[in-house]
């Protein structure tokens, strides 16, 4: 399965560079209590949500962007589906089997993205080629968005 989750994470992000840096806002939900800030690569606006799905047990890779003050959802990759997981495109984006995986574009817009997380599943927050383990804060629900500008307070632990 590593090897899978190493394949999947082989996605190159490349965007064009924002005209200023972007910083990832990661809080507790509900409370919005501050947990890390994490300053996106000045060459990308890309990142990556990685983990194991729960109930089929493999590797899921959601692909971001950052566009102005939103998280915009541009593919998800898998190997085997699973609740919760696409079973076609929407309008205008694709689903296709490549290499043994699922690749389903889309063109999802969110101003925040509010997630479960649990230690089980290996959440990850890939951002430029550090991931943080987003189970660290515990078995919690998480908020992420985009704060404009450079990052304020210190990084991820």
């Amino acid at each position: 399965m590593r090897r899978l989750l190493k394949r999947l994470l082989a996605v190159v992000i490349v965007a064009p560079s924002l005209a200023h840096a972007a910083c990832l806002a990661l809080t507790s939900h509900p409370d919005g209590l501050s947990l890390a800030e994490l300053a996106l690569p000045a060459d990308r606006t890309g990142f990556m949500i990685t983990y194991v799905h729960s109930v089929t047990m493999t590797p899921v890779v959601d692909v971001y962007r950052v566009a102005a003050d939103e998280l915009v959802e541009t593919e998800m990759r898998f190997v085997e589906h699973g609740p919760g997981l696409p079973t076609e495109a929407d309008a205008g984006a694709s689903f296709m089997r490549r290499d043994g995986m699922y690749i389903v574009t889309m063109d999802r817009h969110f101003p925040t993205i509010v997630m479960r997380v649990h230690r089980d599943q290996s959440p990850r927050l890939v951002v430029g080629t550090a991931p943080v383990d987003l189970a660290q804060w515990g078995n919690r629900a998480l908020a992420l968005g985009v704060v404009a500008g450079p990052c304020r307070g210190s990084g991820a632990s």
